[in-house]
C-alpha cells in the first residue's frame, strides 16, 4: 500500500543517499583499487538484495550473480576512474521502501559518460538495500 504522504527530505530519503553515494564510493573502490578491491566487493555486496535485478545502459537484464561477476572480472581495472553522483530525487515510497533517481557520470582518460538511473531501495533494519536499478544512458 502507497504512503499518500509528500515526498520530502526526511529520513528515509537520507538514509536512501546515503546508500546510493556509499555503494558508488565502494564501486569505485573495485575499479581503480587493485589492491582494496577484494575487501570493497566484500562490503559491496550485502548492499544488494539477494532477488536484485537490473537493466543495464545496453538494455540487459542482470542478476546479482551476474553483477558481482562484473565487478570480479573489472577488478582494478579502471585507475584513474572518476564517478559523480548528484541530482538525487525520491521518486516513490511506500512501507516496503522506495525509489530514488540519479545522475551518474563516469570520467576516464577524457572521455565523459553519464547516465541516469532509477533505483529501488527496500528497507531492512535501520537501513535499504538494493532491490532493483535500471541505468539508461545519456547522450
Amino acid at each position: 500500500m502507497q504512503d499518500n504522504k509528500p515526498i520530502d527530505r526526511d529520513i528515509d530519503i537520507g538514509i536512501a543517499e546515503r546508500s546510493i553515494h556509499q555503494v558508488h564510493e565502494l564501486i569505485h573502490t573495485v575499479f581503480t583499487q587493485p589492491a582494496g578491491a577484494q575487501a570493497a566487493l566484500q562490503a559491496l555486496m550485502p548492499q544488494f538484495s539477494p532477488e536484485f535485478s537490473m537493466v543495464t545502459t545496453t538494455g540487459r537484464l542482470v542478476g546479482l550473480d551476474d553483477v558481482e561477476q562484473m565487478f570480479r572480472r573489472a577488478a582494478g581495472q579502471r585507475p584513474g576512474l572518476e564517478i559523480c553522483v548528484c541530482d538525487m530525487q525520491p521518486v516513490w515510497r511506500d512501507t516496503a521502501g522506495l525509489a530514488m533517481r540519479y545522475l551518474e557520470t563516469h570520467r576516464l582518460d577524457g572521455v565523459e559518460t553519464s547516465r541516469r538511473s532509477v533505483v529501488i531501495l527496500k528497507r531492512a533494519g535501520q537501513g535499504v538495500l538494493w532491490h532493483y536499478l535500471h541505468e539508461t544512458a545519456l547522450g
